[in-house]
């Protein structure tokens, strides 16, 4: 348990930083209110589509039908509903297995405390890690990610889009992307966004030809201490619960509960 700025953070702070947590894209259509958010991401985004419920009082039925009636209105067919056993009302999920939904992607939720520092990750010497800051490094970054997640070849739209969310980053310190290179190929990626004191880290992957070379490890180094510069206190994610879960559980992160992502044809 870590305090910071008279706050705990305990498992509680944790799951309510990581329920908290929701990205929309400058320009991106969604409705936001003090229940939920639904986002309608570009369509090549891997969840084009995405609910977050911060919290209810209402019955499961009537929130799940209100939530897909704006996905509707929104001009979507499919949603993804990001939920965890911290999101409120709990009968949510058991609704929306019954409307026919399916469990697509399991996340740990971790967390790491950065008043003390950051815990050396012993990075390669031959790892280079460059802040992705022109047109050709977050490219690259694309590239490793697609390779590791999937995706189709980036568009302009896409890299330019990136690119300026990047530089606004850089602008006024609120986050940030990185690529790792070994032997001059582009290896590893990821970024991280600050809310508050809270260091969201997202992203994070290394292309599947160069795994094992330290890349990973390069990438969140990087992040974590850009992030602690930037007066993070505590580093956030949510790690793939066979993959990326055991890396960082293994360099410090303390995993504090589950994220459940599950796919529902509105039909």
């Amino acid at each position: 348990m870590a305090t910071s700025r008279n706050r705990v953070w305990d498992a509680a702070a944790v799951l309510a930083a990581s329920n908290a947590w929701v990205w929309v894209p400058e320009g991106a259509p969604h409705v936001l209110n003090d229940e939920y958010v639904v986002v309608a991401y570009p369509d090549y985004f891997l969840t084009p589509t995405s609910a977050r419920v911060f919290g209810s009082e209402r019955d499961a039925v009537d929130l799940a039908d209100e939530i897909s009636a704006v996905a509707r209105e929104l001009g979507r067919d499919r949603l993804w509903w990001r939920l965890s056993a911290f999101t409120r009302p709990s009968g949510l999920e058991p609704e929306l297995v019954r409307r026919g939904a399916t469990v697509v992607d399991r996340m740990d939720v971790l967390a790491l405390p950065l008043e003390d520092g950051v815990p050396d990750l012993a990075v390669p010497d031959d790892v280079e890690v460059r802040r992705a800051d022109d047109e050709p490094t977050v490219r690259d970054a694309i590239l490793i990610g697609n390779d590791a997640f999937g995706g189709e070849e980036p568009t302009a739209e896409q890299v330019a889009t990136a690119l300026a969310e990047t530089q606004r980053g850089l602008a006024d310190g609120s986050g940030g992307r990185w690529v790792a290179y070994v032997d001059g190929r582009p290896a590893g990626t990821g970024g991280f966004t600050l809310a508050d004191d809270v260091c969201r880290l997202w992203g994070g992957s290394t292309h599947g030809a160069l795994r094992g070379r330290g890349a990973y490890r390069a990438v969140l180094a990087a992040r974590l201490e850009a992030a602690r510069a930037a007066g993070a206190t505590l580093a956030l994610t949510h790690g793939v619960v066979d993959t990326s879960s055991p890396i960082l559980r293994r360099i410090g992160f303390t995993r504090y509960g589950e994220e459940r992502t599950l796919v529902l044809d509105l039909g």
